[in-house]
């Protein structure tokens, strides 16, 4: 993150500290404003390979979940909003709907001490759902890739693709260009 941005940079270095661990019920944590917003423009749910949503048949460890893929969130009112963990946020919200979990259930998260700044939370959030889309490869469709980058990440004036943007560069300094992502991905550049 060399050409990064200091404001992330910081809380990257100080979150030890910025975070107690609380047992909060699945009902009181809703999503940032910055998730809704990216999700509006290209909700990687839909990028998800289909299968049944039942688990009824399979003992499904939800609080490992919640361990695994943590919900990072801040106190918002009575609520908490959450900026990580979206998709074990809607794998527990699933399990409810399907009474495989009570309406009272809760699971350990990590609730920042105070609410960041909404560039901040932006951030938080690209970083979560880009490490999910790249590391962890939740899709693997070359066009599906391409569609949420373009769609999630801000094209600076000037420059000729996200790849080389403040917002891109601040994640990935040595993917500047188009082939180096996809070489990164061992995938065609042909669509990307």
């Amino acid at each position: 993150m060399e050409n990064g941005d200091t404001e992330l940079l910081r809380f990257d270095n100080s979150l030890f500290e910025q975070v107690e661990v609380l047992q909060i019920k699945i009902s009181d944590l809703i999503t940032d404003d910055a998730i809704d917003e990216i999700f509006k423009v290209a909700n990687p749910v839909s990028g998800l390979r289909t299968s049944k949503q039942s688990l009824s048949d399979s003992a499904y460890l939800f609080n490992l979940l919640s361990i695994q893929s943590p919900i990072i969130c801040y106190r918002d009112r009575k609520r908490f909003k959450a900026l990580t963990g979206c998709f074990t946020l809607i794998k527990l919200r699933a399990a409810i709907a399907q009474h495989l979990l009570p309406l009272d259930h809760a699971v350990m998260v990590f609730v920042l001490k105070k609410r960041p700044s909404v560039a901040l939370r932006r951030s938080i959030v690209l970083f979560d759902l880009t490490n999910d889309l790249l590391a962890k490869c939740f899709v693997s469709d070359t066009k599906k890739i391409s569609f949420f980058l373009r769609a999630w990440f801000r094209k600076d004036e000037g420059k000729k693709s996200i790849y080389q943007s403040k917002e891109w560069l601040t994640y990935f300094p040595s993917l500047n260009t188009s082939a180096k992502v996809a070489e990164f991905l061992s995938i065609s550049k042909a669509d990307l």
